[in-house]
């Protein structure tokens, strides 16, 4: 697939918990076919049921760097490589906590040297603080401070050629500062780990959230549409409809491989 010359499009290639359901994946998307946001537990086998030719992703941006979004990052790059890639030209964004530290572990995993020579090279890290802006891959990126038990990022992308905006949450707790950040967006993907309901906040040690927390987000945010994912897919309708007694734009939770356009 390529971007529609005056859209922007996201490609929902997992929608699932940390655990995927039968016949999905974790949370993960791709933008344009050149932005990867999260790896999710089969990154290759995605894109290329997508059409997508994984050799035209220029960026991966982690959200946080907890198992489940980077589980595929080894077989990313060991694709990468088996196809004569220079890893310089990818790009990788996550939390200046720990995305050098798993790259690392990731290449060194590979044994890079080892197998494909002293030359090989290694991907071009961009460890980024909440509040940091860059421009990545046909974007602007803007970042924000999620509430979750490593350091994570909210992202709001606006892509450079149409001027779209969207943004998404990563794993969160509710955490009302993101509005602010959010605003100016069309659409929202926000975390519904939770299913329909709010968190507790005296029991949710793991820092997720529910529908009604993200509708709370995307109400006062201002957002159109609000993408509700990292769920299990038992819980998308319901989650739907409770989203729904809070916001009234347009809720939905997408299928696998199904894409948004902006």
């Amino acid at each position: 697939m390529t971007a529609h010359a005056g859209a922007t499009r996201i490609t929902f290639l997992g929608t699932s918990t940390a655990i995927p359901d039968r016949g999905d994946d974790t949370a993960s998307f791709v933008v344009n076919d050149r932005i990867l946001v999260d790896t999710g537990w089969s990154a290759i086998e995605n894109l290329i049921r997508n059409d997508i030719d994984p050799l035209t992703i220029d960026c991966l941006i982690f959200t946080h760097m907890h198992h489940d979004h980077y589980l595929s990052l080894p077989s990313f790059l060991f694709y990468q490589v088996m196809k004569r890639r220079d890893l310089k030209e990818l790009t990788i964004v996550g939390p200046a906590d720990d995305v050098d530290h798993v790259v690392s572990c990731a290449c060194t995993f590979l044994q890079l040297e080892r197998f494909f020579g002293p030359s090989t090279t290694t991907p071009s890290v961009q460890p980024v603080q909440p509040g940091d802006d860059i421009v990545v891959a046909g974007f602007t990126l803007k970042t924000a401070a999620t509430l979750h038990p490593v350091q994570g990022i909210c992202g709001k992308l606006t892509d450079t050629a149409t001027g779209s905006v969207f943004a998404f949450t990563g794993d969160t707790a509710h955490h009302a500062p993101l509005a602010d950040h959010i605003r100016g967006a069309s659409l929202l993907i926000h975390d519904c780990t939770l299913g329909p309901v709010a968190a507790d906040p005296a029991t949710n040690q793991a820092l997720h959230a529910g529908a009604l927390d993200a509708a709370r987000i995307a109400r006062d945010a201002g957002v159109d549409t609000l993408v509700l994912i990292h769920g299990p897919r038992s819980s998308a309708s319901a989650s739907i409809d409770a989203a729904r007694t809070l916001f009234d734009g347009e809720v939905v939770w997408p299928e696998r491989d199904q894409t948004i356009t902006l």
